[in-house]
């Protein structure tokens, strides 16, 4: 789809070929016109030659030239010595002083320099002195002409490198375009990890496509100068741009020059870029009228300029903010990534629009959607890594951060380099996948200690968040500044410094911290909540404090079994008073028929909506209905409640556990037989568009379809406990049938569906017999029983 937008903007024109014989015949006319009085015998051609311009070398084919676009580029010699350089074009090309200048920039850059310009369109032929750009004519003799300015050579100073470079910097040559997509190359580079590492944004061979780079294409084709790429951290904003920059590498339409946000302003970097390539001395206030010239070419590719990462109040954003009121053209756009662009696109009174914001096209980036999600399978099946039926239920699936963590260590494992083998993840995220990242940074001091007093800060704030704020922390992790302690403060320099946090204001006007590296924070916060579970002497109240405590953190039922484990792993055992506590805390669901509700809109600002009698309006916070109603339908919307602590217990009970001393009590056979008769499913929110799919069996609960199922932590702890060898297997579904709830023996039904999925020798065969001969009479038994 992208591949073939970007074919459409490469199309030109179709002409017809221009011949050899064309291209030799206005040499012949121009030379004639030139120099009527020489020799055609004293003349020679070099139709292939080399610029070097700086690190650059720009090499000119007057075949190829011609053939592609109806101009060549030719070197003339009399008697082996230098004499003009011969720019002969189409005949519909008016001849220009523009042209002068490209001739004369191609002139200053060979040694010795040619005293004669010539340029040609077969009907006019005009003729330039090298040296003062006058016009230069050979009068009745032009031999004694040309030798004159011949001996002259030797005398004449080098010309003025600046006015060469930047007229050979301008239009037609095509020199700045191979410099900035070269820089481009570079900085993509230095950003990146080999396989198994993780260190930096990229790695080297995955990239998850997006859909919205064809927004990001459609804005640069439009009349919009600025394209804001706004995002929370970590969400794939800076690997949109290695798209991008994918997409383009061979585009004749324009070229992109990836920068960091960070550090100087937009002149000065590109000022420090052309110094460094062309190995001469460019002043900041050089890059700014290069960069509003070329805007206004005519010709040539249009420059994209790519920027990670601009905050509001830096030099950066100033700079942008200065480009935006240059006058530019229609050749020159800027993509930039952002967290929050209000701070970029509004005044600070917030009641205007800054000059950037007037020229912006604004493009919301959020985690993957369905179609990506898809997307991103195929690529990692390509590495042989696999998931389970039902994962694209999963959420936690969504964030591309966590698939490049499962990738990264996937093709770290010894076991990877045989080819034979394949990763099968299951349909949800479990604490063994997160848990096995540590492995990646244990030797990272100074961004262990630095993510320990974050957390730390983080579970010890007890503040009331922003409407906005927290429901972003919902799905992401978010520190506020205002809660952190000295040390964390003394740290967080560095920290950002390294890259491994983000720092900037939140639409709820709080300034926040996020770090680069969640997999890693949600180890060091649950950690840091199994040290506070170990503070507390009343372990039946540490569990009620665990569930409530992390029921608005993101991926608090992760965060939350990592803080048992962690609380076992120092102490050697763990309470089951813990465990009766979180069981205390019964999910609640309730149909919605009066209420005012808040939530973000797919820019992270905050709505209201407000509910009754079947009908959703638009409201104010005060509840005053700002739109038209809308009808729900039949369906009434449900609200759940206090579901982590169960949702805590689920990730809890996929790890192997028993009462010390006997291993046939097993704690998370217990466990599950209690929590698995919750009356609904205990899931976090999907994509819009893509609800779970139920069977609504009444008063009896609602289960999911026995087809995606396993996306449920409690149910795929199910299938792990049935697929190991457990003597009480068959006492265990006993009870569960016993307990006549549908909704565990439902969950059991699937378990046992899965275990025969996973063709485990004796327990494939054992799982099916039971399902058939126990558990699907007993479901039947139980709906028959209601009706």
């Amino acid at each position: 789809m992208v591949e073939g937008d970007f074919k459409k903007m490469n199309k030109r024109k179709t002409v017809a070929p221009r011949t050899e014989a064309e291209l030799e015949s206005r040499i012949a006319t121009a030379l004639t016109v030139a120099f009527p009085n020489i020799s055609r015998n004293q003349l020679s051609e070099q139709r292939r030659f080399t610029v070097r311009l700086g690190h650059q070398t720009c090499e000119f084919d007057s075949a190829a030239q011609w053939k592609k676009s109806g101009i060549a580029d030719i070197l003339i010699f009399l008697d082996d010595r230098p004499l003009a350089v011969l720019e002969v074009k189409r005949q519909d090309i008016k001849l220009t002083s523009a042209d002068y200048e490209q001739v004369q920039s191609y002139a200053n850059q060979l040694t010795p320099r040619p005293p004669l310009l010539i340029v040609t369109n077969g009907d006019e032929t005009l003729l330039f002195d090298s040296n003062s750009g006058q016009r230069w004519s050979p009068m009745d003799d032009a031999e004694t002409a040309v030798k004159r300015l011949l001996v002259n050579v030797g005398k004449v100073a080098v010309a003025d490198m600046r006015w060469a470079v930047e007229a050979l910097m301008g239009r037609e040559t095509g020199v700045w375009a191979p410099i900035v997509r070269a820089r481009t190359s570079a900085l993509i580079a230095e950003m990146t990890d080999q396989p198994g590492g993780a260190d930096h944004p990229f790695s080297r061979d995955l990239l998850f496509p997006r859909l919205a780079i064809e927004e990001v294409i459609e804005a640069i084709k439009s009349k919009s100068t600025f394209i804001i790429i706004e995002g929370a951290p970590m969400v794939g904003k800076t690997s949109l741009l290695k798209e991008l920059s994918q997409v383009s590498a061979t585009s004749e339409d324009f070229a992109v020059l990836m920068l960091r946000g960070s550090g100087g302003g937009l002149f000065q970097a590109l000022a420090n870029l052309f110094a460094s390539e062309l190995e001469w001395n460019l002043s900041a206030n050089d890059a700014r009228q290069w960069l509003r010239r070329l805007s206004n070419g005519s010709v040539g590719p249009a420059l994209v300029i790519m920027i990670d990462c601009v905050d509001s109040g830096t030099n950066m954003a100033a700079d942008l903010e200065e480009l935006a009121n240059l006058g530019l053209g229609n050749r020159l756009k800027v993509v930039l990534t952002t967290d929050w662009a209000d701070g970029l696109l509004k005044l600070p009174n917030r009641r205007g629009k800054t000059g950037l914001g007037t020229h912006a096209t604004q493009i919301e980036l959020g985690p993957l959607g369905l179609v990506e999600f898809h997307q991103a399978q195929r690529v990692l099946a390509d590495f042989r890594i696999l998931f389970s039926d039902g994962a694209e239920y999963s959420e936690d699936y969504r964030a591309p951060w966590l698939l490049r963590s499962i990738y990264e260590n996937t093709v770290r494992a010894p076991r990877y380099n045989d080819k034979s083998l394949q990763v099968l993840l299951p349909a949800s995220l479990g604490l063994h996948q997160v848990s096995i990242i540590s492995k990646i940074y244990e030797e990272q001091e100074q961004l262990l200690r630095g993510y320990r007093l974050l957390a730390r800060d983080t579970l010890a704030d007890s503040q009331s968040y922003s409407g906005e704020l927290a429901l972003a922390a919902k799905s992401s992790f978010i520190v506020r500044q205002d809660a952190l302690s000295v040390e964390s403060r003394d740290c967080l320099a560095d920290l950002r410094a390294n890259g491994w946090v983000r720092t900037y204001r939140h639409h709820g006007r709080d300034d926040v911290i996020v770090p680069t590296a969640p997999a890693l924070f949600v180890l060091e916060l649950g950690d840091a909540a199994g040290v506070a579970l170990s503070k507390l002497s009343d372990q039946h109240a540490a569990g009620i404090w665990l569930g409530r405590r992390l029921d608005s953190v993101f991926l608090g039922d992760l965060i939350g079994a990592e803080a048992i484990r962690s609380l076992a792993n120092k102490t050697g055992d763990f309470s089951s008073e813990l465990i009766k506590g979180l069981l205390s805390i019964v999910p609640l669901e309730q149909a919605v028929e009066r209420a005012r509700l808040a939530m973000l809109d797919p820019k992270g600002r905050l709505i209201h909506i407000k509910i009754e009698d079947g009908k959703a309006f638009l409201s104010d916070k005060h509840g005053a209905i700002l739109g038209d109603a809308i009808d729900l339908g039949a369906e009434r919307m449900r609200m759940y409640a206090d579901t982590t602590a169960w949702m805590i217990l689920g990730q809890l009970a996929r790890l192997a556990t028993a009462i010390v001393g006997d291993d046939e009590r097993r704690m998370d056979a217990c466990i599950l037989l209690e929590i698995g008769q919750c009356p609904f499913p205990l899931l976090r929110v999907t994509e819009e568009g893509l609800g779970h799919l139920e069977h609504d069996l009444g008063a009896l609960g609602r289960v999911l379809c026995i087809d995606k199922a396993p996306v449920e932590a409690m149910t795929l702890a199910m299938a792990d406990l049935l697929s190991r060898s457990w003597g009480h297997a068959d006492c265990w579904i006993d009870t569960v049938l016993e307990t006549d709830s549908l909704p565990l023996i439902y969950r059991v039904l699937i378990a046992l569906r899965t275990v025969q999925k996973r063709k485990i020798p004796e327990l494939s065969d054992w799982a099916h017999a039971t399902m058939q001969t126990r558990v699907i009479p007993a479901v039947s038994a139980t709906i028959d029983s209601c009706q």
